[in-house]
């Protein structure tokens, strides 16, 4: 049986998601694993199934801790400009996969005044 090309968007059938997420799970984690080796980076990945159980996966070289208080160093700007850089990569891939895509779908509406005006400001949205 070959591969499906699936439109990226939240599937509808509950029992789909527990499926595509089982599958595509330990082929995330072990994505990060070797990002981690291969660029020798801190890396900490918390993923929640659709049922709610957490996954938590730390590099080799990674404390939670550190990443954490290293993330929150960052100045709200450069947190938002970080976002954004990441935001246009996927736009970019879906692009490449034909999806038609609007950065503010990616946006939670939780999104903080400064940052929201900080993305006008640089045209990001």
């Amino acid at each position: 049986m070959g591969r499906v090309k699936l439109k990226i968007k939240k599937l509808e059938s509950i029992s789909n998601r527990h499926v595509t997420y089982s599958k595509r799970k330990s082929g995330i984690i072990k994505k990060a694993k070797e990002l981690s080796i291969l660029c020798d980076i801190d890396i900490i990945l918390l993923m929640f199934s659709p049922t709610g159980k957490p996954t938590l996966l730390q590099g080799e070289r990674s404390n939670i801790e550190e990443v954490i208080a290293k993330f929150a160093q960052l100045s709200p700007q450069e947190r938002a400009k970080r976002k954004m850089e990441s935001l246009e990569a996927l736009k970019k891939t879906f692009k490449k996969l034909d999806h038609d895509v609007k950065i503010q779908d990616f946006l939670g509406s939780s999104s903080q005044t400064m940052e929201v005006q900080f993305l006008h400001r640089h045209h990001y949205v």
